[in-house]
């Protein structure tokens, strides 16, 4: 087997593995450009069969099968390079595969009619290699604005430009050698030329590897964003989870959380239990929208009352506690005691006249975070005793 056919049959052999590559890849990777690459492939390699059977000896000793043949090839092989260029505007820009079609009706045109009337293969040839060398570098061109996350930058596209510039300068180039050895050698090639077919084979496969690599980069890059989402999603229903839904604070099994992580630490301060007085007749007599907004006032009030350190929460229905960090309970019943004035002249829904909303609470020490479930106990007791203490002021009252 001469050298050039032995080039050309491992050329021939290496295309249908990069589209079967590509079309396999298909199925993970978003848009449109992979399809229009697979289907590209699928046509260069119809494009060599179609050449392998024109080069044949029984076809190439008829000069209608040749020729018919040789079309074929010409214009399957331009019909690859719209395609790739296509995928390349595709995936750079989203452009529509459809778009610039016209480009293609001249190429067209030529490859039709070349082969029947021209004399030889060589001289369809000579005009068929720029042509089809252009598509390369129309391709390449189309890359231009690919962009990719810093922190990933894309190797593939680097390789895929390398490989269409190659390409691109391989096929042009072969249009004058071409008309060179015609015109001035009398028939006969460049040496190197015997293997062109295996450097068109190395630089194709170079170029569906960098392809395949930008498919792989396309995978990974939407695998992190949607594992970027999920930890999105699971910070918020974890924070959801330790959130009343109500109030916006913090619940009991936040409490229970922090707790935990306190355990062991040097922290020290006060517990302040808090109850809003009447919120059960308040919910009889006016309705549950009543009660619900009495408790967001309390709420509102707490959060403005103590540190952005110092976590509240919502324990119970009308029950609240808050933690103080090195706090005492001498220093915060001054504080605790600005809330009747806070919760004063209150509007609620349904509720005809303005109220004020009542808060009794309890203060307790703790020294060290294994103490603060007893404090929380001591201020519970002592919440309780005062809630009882104003209930008895306001009857007298």
């Amino acid at each position: 087997m001469e050298l050039s056919h032995l080039a050309f049959n491992i050329q021939v052999l290496s295309i249908p593995p990069l589209a079967l590559l590509l079309w396999q890849l298909t199925r993970a990777v978003p848009g449109r450009f992979l399809v229009a690459w697979t289907a590209g492939w699928l046509v260069l390699a119809a494009a060599l069969l179609s050449l392998r059977v024109a080069i044949s000896a029984d076809v190439a000793s008829h000069p209608v099968a040749w020729r018919l043949a040789y079309s074929v090839y010409c214009c399957l092989e331009y019909t690859f390079g719209f395609l790739l260029w296509a995928g390349c505007r595709n995936l750079t820009t989203g452009a529509p595969l459809g778009r610039g079609l016209w480009v293609l009706v001249p190429p067209l045109a030529f490859g039709a009619a070349a082969p029947w009337v021209l004399p030889s293969t060589d001289h369809v040839f000579a005009y068929h290699t720029p042509i089809f060398g252009t598509f390369f570098l129309l391709a390449l061109w189309a890359t231009r604005g690919y962009k990719t996350d810093a922190a990933h930058p894309s190797f593939g596209i680097y390789v895929v430009r390398g490989c269409l510039l190659v390409l691109g300068l391989l096929f042009v180039h072969y249009g004058p050698v071409t008309y060179w050895a015609l015109w001035v050698n009398g028939g006969t090639p460049f040496k190197y030329m015997l293997l062109s077919p295996m450097y068109d084979a190395l630089a194709e496969v170079g170029l569906a590897f960098g392809m395949a690599m930008i498919a792989v980069e396309r995978v990974r890059d939407s695998l992190e964003a949607k594992n970027r989402e999920l930890a999105a999603a699971s910070e918020q229903l974890a924070v959801a989870a330790r959130t009343d839904a109500l109030t916006g604070l913090l619940n009991r099994r936040a409490l229970d959380a922090l707790l935990k992580e306190w355990a062991g630490s040097s922290l020290a301060g006060t517990v302040a239990v808090l109850d809003l007085n009447g919120l059960k007749a308040l919910n009889d007599q006016y309705g549950h929208a009543a009660g619900d907004a009495a408790i967001q006032l309390v709420a509102r009030a707490l959060k403005g009352l103590f540190r952005i350190t110092d976590p509240v929460f919502r324990t119970g229905g009308d029950e609240f506690l808050v933690v103080l960090e090195g706090g005492r309970a001498a220093e915060m019943s001054g504080r605790l005691a600005t809330l009747d004035a806070m919760l004063r002249s209150q509007r609620l829904p349904d509720v005809p006249l303005a109220i004020d909303l009542v808060v009794a609470w309890g203060l307790a020490d703790f020294a060290a975070p294994a103490e603060i479930p007893g404090a929380i106990d001591r201020a519970d007791r002592l919440m309780y005793a005062c809630k009882t203490e104003r209930k008895a002021s306001a009857a007298q009252a």
